[in-house]
């Protein structure tokens, strides 16, 4: 489309005492490219509620998009700072003191302008809930010098979505799981039952929540935070109703224990025994894979011997055993366990575990930073909406923040520790999934 066609061009742009909130709405008109000031403005605002609901207010925004005749290119923004103007409401150079919220930070990426000064928690939660691009290293630093001041919005926010899994908006999950990450780096005992309960929902749910941080994440966040309690992971388990790759990642978490030598071998190698002669249900699934992995690394030899039975029954694929008795031949238990610990590493940086996330890609942005960076088409006004004859305040939208896509939602694939399926005889994450 040439740039031409968006012209006359409608911004318009919503302030609030938070993030969230919409208290005053500015509607701006650009009528060619490169224009400093615009063409036409006018502002609207409420003394309570949000403005969004005010169907006064709203009608006559969109009297003023017809009027303009902007109504295809208007974009919507509505979390863009103080409604309060400075100089005006407040003495230049100082921060509102009506809207502490947006005290040093910075109404664009929820970042604070400075280290050296204080952040509220809510603060801090925004930073962490909005959609990016890039990874807010500043919220992570400023969550990390404010850590005894969050430990509880945290725990609350990460148990608040498992409490409403399915209620739960892009913006929850996205705190959910940095909460998660922070509460594990700082060894916070109260997140390890919440880590169980997230990957004791049934089915899908896990990776609902929290996507592929189920298998990057689950098995060194429930070695790092247990404290000990290897039997909240065994029950895991052994949890028939959770899903099959959770439970896997659980046996996971047991060898990730052997590795940093906070378990015994012999202990976990004779309970990975016990679940291979009696402990697991015999049904076919991803769990056994994960059971014919663990063996292999802790040198397993008894236990691997009695998976042969299993295979036979066809609950894994025989060749996926054979390929790990190779590997435990060639390379020994020793040497294995030394790979170990360099892969299964203690949770200790988010900043490094996150940077995988999909949102992070370093892709090129579709538009240069301003005002045409907001316009997108779903955003738009439908042409038809404000006829005169059947005029209509604009409908009720979430600020364009909250409509993020979810780096961490993932769909079904292929396990782990499954056999590849190009068929080389390797495990996936050996092979094409690494």
């Amino acid at each position: 489309m040439d740039a031409s066609d968006k012209y006359p061009l409608a911004v318009v742009i919503g302030y609030g005492p938070d993030d969230k909130l919409a208290t005053k709405v500015v509607a701006s008109i650009f009528t060619a490219p490169g224009q400093q000031e615009p063409a036409a403005m006018e502002k609207w605002t409420v003394e309570k509620g949000d403005i969004r609901q005010d169907s006064a207010a709203m009608t006559s925004l969109a009297h003023f998009l017809k009027r303009h005749r902007a109504v295809k290119n208007a974009s919507y923004n509505w979390g863009w700072g103080c409604p309060h103007e400075e100089g005006i409401d407040y003495p230049e150079g100082e921060d509102c003191p009506h809207c502490p919220f947006w005290a040093n930070l910075d109404r664009h990426t929820l970042e604070p302008k400075s280290l050296d000064r204080p952040s509220s928690p809510e603060q801090l939660l925004a930073g962490l809930a909005r959609e990016r691009t890039e990874q807010p290293l500043l919220v992570f630093e400023a969550v990390d010098r404010h850590r005894r001041e969050m430990v509880e919005p945290l725990l609350r926010a990460v148990e608040s979505v498992l409490n409403d899994c399915g209620g739960a908006s892009a913006e929850d999950l996205r705190v959910f799981s940095y909460g998660l990450a922070f509460l594990t780096k700082w060894r916070e005992p109260r997140a390890f039952p919440l880590v169980i309960r997230w990957l004791s929902l049934p089915t899908h749910q896990a990776f609902d929540i929290g996507g592929d941080t189920v298998t990057h994440w689950g098995p060194r966040m429930l070695a790092t935070l247990c404290g000990g309690n290897v039997e909240a992971i065994k029950s895991l388990i052994l949890d028939r109703k959770a899903d099959e790759f959770c439970r896997s990642e659980a046996i996971q978490a047991l060898v990730a224990l052997v590795a940093w030598n906070e378990r015994s071998r012999v202990e976990v190698v004779d309970y990975l025994g016990w679940l291979v002669r009696a402990g697991l249900e015999r049904e076919p699934s991803v769990i056994w894979d994960g059971l014919v992995e663990a063996c292999a690394n802790l040198g397993a030899i008894g236990a691997l011997d009695d998976l042969r039975e299993a295979a036979e029954q066809d609950l894994f694929d025989p060749l996926f055993l054979e390929i790990e008795l190779e590997r435990v031949n060639a390379e020994g238990t020793e040497l294995i366990l030394a790979e170990l610990r360099e892969f299964l590493t203690p949770f200790d940086d988010v900043a490094k575990e996150s940077e995988w996330w999909e949102c992070f890609s370093n892709e090129e942005p579709d538009f240069e930073p301003g005002f045409e960076s907001m316009i997108e088409d779903d955003q738009a006004i439908d042409p038809d909406f404000l006829l005169p004859e059947d005029l209509e305040p604009p409908p009720y939208r979430e600020p364009v923040v909250d409509l993020p896509p979810q780096p961490y939602v993932a769909p079904p694939k292929t396990g782990r520790n499954e056999p590849c399926p190009c068929g080389s005889g390797k495990k996936y994450k050996k092979c094409c999934g690494a």
